[in-house]
């Protein structure tokens, strides 16, 4: 082999060379593009992160705090504090106070003469509302016994409810209920108050006794609520974690205008609802926030909570910049308009906003959103699901768009566990559940806690 032939082999083999090493950069290269093109993707994510205003995040998990203008609220244009026309209140004099005292000048300021013989004349009232002294007051029972003519001796009787030599009153009970669950004090925090304030020696153990007997006492009442919800016309439905021991539980409520029933859970499935609801809500529009279990839930209808909805727009929005969500968000925004627009007969009658507001949405829903970005698709194939769940609140007058109700009555629990910390069994967390029904019943219905014998709630 010649000069000439060794030279164009290596020739040849030093482009197939430069060949495969364009081959493997060629490869590379769109690799790197693949892996750049999602890193984007992801930072872009991690720039515009799920917060308590753009999504069902609490605000707690925020890491950043987000923006004032964020918020689902629109400017008023009224001025901060009270309205004109606001009727305000002052702290009133009462006509016959419980202790007179008279401050009467003893000598003359200008000359310096007794004032002893001389009346007063003209008086200048002021008065101090005071706290007395609390102490206990104990009511002694006695029992008497009678002998008969006859020789049959004949013993009186006790009230119903007195059964010891000596006991807490119900309305001490009643009153342990209240600072625990309605002031979310926490026991040691309670037995300091009764013993520092009340001048009542009541040990954390009693405590947890006096909660037990008014829970029990109590169950009445609390079916009385779950049936009352049963047969409601509209109900909203949320849940939320809880702590017992470490473990992690489940507070469930159902709630409208009239009631609030709350449930204990060592779960969040579907079977939390079967356990206290199992013919479901067949005359009521069930509002919830489109968990699943909720969805499931036999009832007359759905409305899915516009709020949580919103608030996820407005994460794609910030996300995605997306024009398709932001058609979408301004028909949820109309149809809240038209809400508040809407007459006794607009819901029973056709209305042709309603229809239009509808028929624009289902559009969307319908439309092809290949080229959105992966998290609209999500969101609008979910909602193309329960389409038909989205503007209820446009047909029935007593269903709310939103399902703030539930919300406000299970923040309780969140308030409960950051003042008291967690709870320690089975029966407390029970406990609460039960007394924190009655408790919210009675605020709807105009009555306090300790008036919840009062209670009448139509089934």
């Amino acid at each position: 082999m010649d000069k000439a032939d060794t030279s164009n082999q290596a020739l040849v083999a030093l482009i197939k060379d430069l060949q495969q090493t364009v081959k493997d950069l060629k490869y590379t290269v769109a690799e790197l593009v693949t892996e750049n093109t999602a890193l984007k993707a992801r930072i872009h994510e991690l720039e515009h992160p799920k917060n308590s205003n753009n999504s069902s995040v609490p605000p707690s998990k925020d890491e950043n705090r987000a923006k004032k203008n964020q918020s689902l609220r629109k400017k008023s244009g009224k001025k901060t504090g009270g309205q004109f026309g606001h009727k305000g209140h002052t702290l009133n004099m009462v006509e016959n106070p419980d202790k007179v005292i008279n401050h009467m000048p003893d000598v003359c300021a200008g000359c310096g003469k007794s004032l002893a013989d001389h009346e007063s004349h003209s008086i200048v009232k002021r008065q101090v509302v005071e706290m007395p002294p609390i102490h206990p007051f104990f009511v002694e029972h006695r029992g008497h016994s009678k002998e008969c003519a006859c020789g049959h001796i004949n013993k009186a009787a006790f009230p119903v409810g007195v059964n010891a030599p000596i006991q807490y009153s119900s309305n001490i009970e009643d009153f342990i209920a209240y600072l625990s669950v309605g002031q979310y004090i926490s026991y040691k925090r309670i037995a300091s108050f009764c013993r520092n304030v009340l001048h009542l020696p009541i040990s954390q153990g009693s405590i947890k006794n006096m909660l037990d007997r008014v829970t029990r006492k109590s169950l009445p009442t609390y079916e009385k609520i779950r049936q009352t919800m049963q047969s409601s016309e509209e109900v909203g439905v949320d849940e939320t974690g809880a702590k017992l021991n470490g473990d992690k539980w489940w507070f469930w409520v159902w709630q409208n205008t009239l009631a609030t029933f709350i449930a204990a859970s060592d779960n969040r499935a579907f079977r939390t609802i079967e356990e206290h609801f199992p013919d479901g809500f067949e005359n009521a529009v069930l509002v919830s926030d489109r968990y699943g279990a909720q969805l499931k839930t036999n009832a007359l209808t759905h409305q899915l909570c516009i709020s949580h909805l919103l608030r996820a727009l407005n994460y794609l929005i910030e996300l995605t910049d997306s024009a398709v969500v932001k058609r979408f968000r301004l028909l949820l925004y109309d149809a809240l308009t038209l809400k508040k627009q809407m007459k006794d007969q607009d819901y029973s009658s056709s209305n042709i906003n309603r229809s239009y507001i509808r028929k624009m949405t289902f559009e969307i829903l319908d439309s092809d959103l290949s080229n959105e970005h992966k998290k609209v698709q999500t969101l609008f194939k979910r909602l193309n699901k329960y389409r038909d769940y989205i503007y209820e609140f446009l047909y029935y007058k007593h269903v709310p768009p939103d399902n703030n109700g539930s919300e406000r009555a299970i923040r309780n629990v969140k308030v409960k566990q950051k003042v008291s910390t967690m709870f320690k069994s089975p029966q407390g967390i029970h406990s609460y559940a039960v007394i924190r029904s009655i408790f919210d019943t009675c605020n709807k219905n105009g009555l306090t806690f300790f008036d919840s014998h009062k209670l009448k709630l139509s089934i």
